[in-house]
């Protein structure tokens, strides 16, 4: 359902921050931003048309051509009341979830869309911490300040602390990164779905080997051997006992090994020593469960120790911390790199339909958004610049989601947006760079989870971030892999 602005907000001012928000964007500030941003959308709408003879190989490994731009960057939401506030949950550092902070910076890309078309909202940022108490103050807090709904952009057992609370608060919840609850609606892929999909992308494989990095074992998913890596600090001796147990190389076991049925009590102790006996080779394909930084490691140590059998990393993957973590620990992004989720990523751009058209638009966005100098992240620590290049669609659409239920309520009053957002039905009309969303149901998300793969190849979409030492950011794009 789409929806045209009546009257124009101009009242509300961005906040940000972790703890202590500060409000920014004043009504001046704003009238300029929008002058400027009409000479800016017509560099973008000419950049696009260069970016759409950007010719890509279509294989297994590589997406398509990009196509124009042409859907309009604001977004229109009408009847949104003056000093409408959304929450959003982050977790800084390196507690459980920390790996979304950057993918979640989308969430400035609506606000900015949707002040383009109109409809000015202020971003409510709070910091987790990565624990379920954290998760729990981040929500009272967050009710505190007026908010009208909330985005946990994190994942883990953690954020169900954010649930109880909102629940508790009567604020609905958007997670785009996460399961939902019955206090919650997820805009993730189902847990259903996400089995079906890896056991899609193990194919013909007879003797699967999960190696848990701290993500615990998929459900749904039989495996014939399982390792015990949670508390595992050398990853480079744990990928040298995957390369043995494929048949890849020799190697020790250095982690608790688990079959199917039984225990192997040769193996290693709790703090990830090496066993006292040799596995012999006992698995054809590898499934990676953990968070997206362990997990990049480990494929940065397993491209070393030249395993070749098939790897499926779990849809932590893409997170741009994997990609992040690939390169620090020395991994090329130039790998074959296999995972499970739905299409979100800058690929959809590609498609020559309204759902790539509304993909280029959301990257049209984020480019405004980088162009701005005085723009900010969600906490105010970096410009969004240095972000630009991972800041994802998930985030922005949950925003979007929040903000058409408040238009759709005509009241910030949460109760009364979470009535209007349970039925609510969104798609690319609506503003959605992403897949269509029906909240109907606490499983918003109804696209099944496919295999994706990755590309490290600049689709030159958006703009590449900075990092501090001048290099850009890495950044690895996942499509629907045509492999199988």
């Amino acid at each position: 359902m789409s929806h045209v602005q009546d009257q124009p907000t101009g009242s509300a001012a961005d906040e940000q921050g972790t703890d202590d928000p500060t409000t920014t964007d004043a009504a001046l500030t704003r009238k300029r931003r929008r002058t400027a941003v009409v000479v800016a959308i017509a560099v973008l709408v000419v950049a696009a048309v260069v970016t759409a003879v950007l010719a890509v190989r279509v294989s297994a490994s590589t997406p398509a051509e990009a196509v124009s731009a042409t859907a309009p960057v604001p977004i229109s939401v009408a009847h949104v009341p003056d000093g409408t506030k959304i929450g959003v949950v982050v977790t800084l550092g390196d507690g459980e979830g920390a790996q979304w902070d950057d993918a979640a910076q989308g969430a400035l890309v609506a606000q900015r869309r949707l002040e383009l078309g109109g409809t000015d909202v202020q971003l409510v940022t709070k910091n987790d911490g990565g624990s379920t108490d954290g998760a729990r103050k981040a929500v009272e807090a967050l009710a505190a300040d007026g908010v009208s709904g909330i985005v946990v952009a994190s994942s883990g057992d953690h954020v169900r602390g954010a649930f109880t609370a909102a629940e508790d608060a009567g604020i609905p919840v958007v997670a785009p990164y996460a399961a939902g609850a019955d206090d919650a609606w997820s805009t993730a892929p189902s847990t259903e779905s996400v089995a079906a999909a890896l056991q899609d992308a193990l194919g013909d494989a007879a003797s699967p080997l999960l190696v848990d990095l701290g993500g615990g074992a998929p459900s749904g998913v039989r495996f014939a051997h399982v390792l015990d890596a949670t508390s595992t600090p050398d990853l480079g001796a744990l990928a040298a006992t995957i390369a043995q147990r494929t048949g890849a190389a020799a190697g020790s076991t250095d982690a608790s090994t688990t079959d199917a049925t039984t225990t192997d009590t040769s193996t290693a102790d709790d703090q990830g020593g090496a066993g006292t006996e040799q596995a012999a080779p006992d698995s054809d394909a590898v499934v990676v469960s953990g968070p997206a930084g362990r997990q990049g490691a480990l494929v940065a140590a397993l491209q070393e120790a030249n395993v070749t059998a098939p790897v499926v990393l779990t849809p932590d993957a893409t997170s741009p911390a994997f990609a992040a973590a690939l390169a620090q620990a020395g991994g090329s992004l130039s790998g074959t790199f296999r995972t499970v989720g739905v299409e979100t990523d800058d690929a959809r751009a590609l498609s020559s339909n309204a759902e790539g058209r509304a993909m280029s638009a959301f990257l049209g966005g984020v480019r405004v958004l980088a162009d701005d100098a005085d723009t900010k992240n969600l906490t105010g620590d970096r410009s969004f610049a240095s972000v630009a290049s991972v800041a994802d669609a998930r985030s922005h659409d949950a925003v979007v989601a929040l903000v058409a239920a408040v238009g759709s309520a005509r009241s910030t009053d949460a109760a009364e947006v979470s009535d209007a957002l349970a039925v609510l039905d969104l798609d690319a009309g609506d503003g959605l760079a992403g897949p269509a969303l029906d909240f109907g149901s606490r499983q918003a998300l109804g696209d099944r989870a496919g295999v994706l793969a990755a590309s490290a190849q600049d689709l030159g979409l958006r703009p590449a971030g900075a990092t501090e030492d001048g290099g850009a950011t890495p950044a690895l794009v996942w499509f629907a892999d045509s492999s199988d």
